[in-house]
């Protein structure tokens, strides 16, 4: 997602944004069991077919409004077995299996089309489920199209190479194969946004998918996969399911999954990567936590530095595995830096999510509030200087909540929680050093491997600081910014395999090789 896409503002006044109000979208009919008297109630979509939940569903707290939006059902094991089993079917012997890849591009390129659509709704799910800015959310749901897009353009590219110059009679090629079932497991800080950096190049690729969105915000997966099959794609090919980790745990370990793709916490990747082949070898592509060093140099422009990192720590309430959350300055600019970076801060307008003014909305539930806040703290205790920030606001106008005022912090010590944890929270911490020889030392002895960004208008000084940097991404002056064309992917405690562009699509590939003898085997012992 490009910052521009993220800011994106239509400045469409009129139309009434609280979803809560008027009921969930249209988009999500296939999905609700259950719309009587109080919050519909949403069951897995297997087969584009709603399976009830047992029960009525645990309460979802929407951030934006402070009541319940909806209840999710849990998804107990058999939905898990039903999902992989039509998925399986439809790779083995269904359409989707034998559709080539214009067919594949036909479908990605018409969901794009009908997310752009659809944007307002869209848009209006995800403030409901995630409580982020509406600003923000038209700018995610631009993002997801535009993935959708690019990756129905690569759907009709996939190739292998050919091999001749190996011996005289042998001519050799190799062939880009659909891996089979794929399983995709979404987190809830970009439910629609990072939904696009997995589901387009799985179907680009010609994978069958079982989704797995986070319990918190499972309302874009549904709606997305509606889209999907208006585009025309086979019901069968793929099923949201809904719940908790014992879902999880049982799609990531089934027989019949192929490949599996998880974005979220380190904790779980690890989980994941040790039970992902217990039934059978499986490959993962793991995005796990990050702790991104941003480094500003005296050659740094502190009026684009403040801005720049503004943006990189605040954007989604910091919500963000990429956010800017560890700022190393040089000592000769670090004070300064920290005094008009709070300063900043203080100024971002907190709000109604729906407002357009709105700069920044509440976190996503209590239970993480509590435990961004609980870090904070834990931070002062350890003599970590809060410089603005570290409150429980309260703004006017709306019953959105738990809302965070965006803190920064400062510390020398490295092995502070502000400075060693992600809290993926509106936080960042500012440390000083003297030498970019100890800043590159200091940054990258971080367990984690996701991104960085460097801040320098001297280009040798920033190239130089880009490539001693071990990390997956590097941006120099900016952050954030993803695109679908280029991958993205971490090392260390932040995974590995990548995502977006075509190492993205091949991720859900696997390579044959052909080999072509043209004169037979004469001698058993002649090379």
């Amino acid at each position: 997602m490009t910052t521009a896409e993220l800011h994106e503002d239509h400045n469409d006044h009129d139309h009434h944004r609280d979803t809560a109000h008027r009921g969930l979208t249209p988009l999500l009919d296939r999905a609700i069991v259950s719309s009587g008297e109080g919050p519909p109630v949403l069951g897995s979509l297997v087969g584009g077919v709603a399976v009830a939940p047992e029960g009525e569903g645990t309460a979802r707290i929407s951030p934006a409004t402070g009541g319940i939006a909806f209840r999710v059902g849990g998804g107990s094991l058999s939905v898990v077995e039903a999902a992989v089993a039509r998925a399986r079917a439809a790779f083995d012997t269904g359409t989707w299996g034998r559709a080539s890849g214009r067919d594949r591009a036909r479908v990605l390129a018409r969901t794009a089309l009908l997310i752009e659509e659809h944007a307002a709704e869209l848009a209006d799910l995800l403030v409901l489920e995630t409580g982020k800015p509406i600003r923000e959310a038209r700018g995610e749901v631009a993002a997801a199209a535009n993935a959708f897009e690019y990756f129905g353009g690569l759907a009709r590219d996939l190739n292998g190479r050919t091999v001749r110059d190996i011996g005289d009679s042998v001519f050799a090629f190799t062939v880009r194969e659909p891996a089979g079932v794929a399983a995709l497991i979404v987190p809830w800080n970009f439910p629609l946004g990072i939904l696009g950096q997995k589901l387009p190049p799985a179907l680009a690729a010609g994978c069958s998918v079982v989704v797995k969105p986070s319990p918190l915000t499972p309302l874009t997966s549904l709606a997305a996969v509606s889209l999907l099959l208006e585009a025309g794609l086979e019901p069968d090919a793929i099923s949201v399911v809904l719940g908790e980790g014992p879902a999880g745990a049982a799609l990531v370990a089934h027989r019949d999954v192929d490949v599996v793709s998880f974005t979220g916490s380190t904790a779980t990747g690890r989980h994941i990567a040790a039970h992902a082949g217990s039934q059978r070898l499986k490959r993962v592509a793991l995005e796990a936590g990050g702790k991104t060093p941003v480094l500003v140099t005296a050659h740094a422009d502190l009026d684009e530095v403040v801005e720049g990192l503004t943006f990189a720590a605040f954007f989604n309430q910091g919500q963000v595995c990429v956010a800017g959350s560890r700022i190393l300055a040089d000592a000769a600019v670090a004070g300064e830096l920290g005094e008009r970076l709070a300063g900043r801060a203080a100024r971002l307008v907190l709000g109604d999510p729906w407002s357009e003014s709105t700069q920044m909305g509440p976190l996503v539930s209590q239970q993480h509030f509590d435990g961004v806040f609980a870090a904070i703290e834990t931070s002062r205790a350890e003599g970590v200087r809060v410089l603005s920030g570290g409150r429980r606001p309260e703004p006017g106008g709306t019953r959105a909540r738990p809302f965070l005022d965006p803190t920064v912090l400062w510390t020398d010590d490295d092995h502070s929680t502000a400075a060693r944890e992600e809290l993926f929270g509106p936080v960042t911490v500012v440390q000083p050093y003297s030498s970019l020889d100890e800043a590159v030392e200091r940054a990258n002895a971080s367990a984690y491997g996701l991104a960085a960004s460097v801040w320098s208008n001297d280009v040798r000084e920033a190239m130089d600081l880009t490539l001693r940097l071990r990390t997956g991404t590097v941006w120099i002056n900016g952050s954030t910014d993803a695109f679908p064309e280029i991958p993205l992917g971490g090392r260390r405690d932040s995974g590995y395999n990548a995502e977006f562009g075509r190492e993205g699509m091949e991720f859900f590939t696997e390579s044959k090789t052909v080999q072509i003898n043209r004169a037979g085997r004469k001698d058993w012992y002649t090379a």
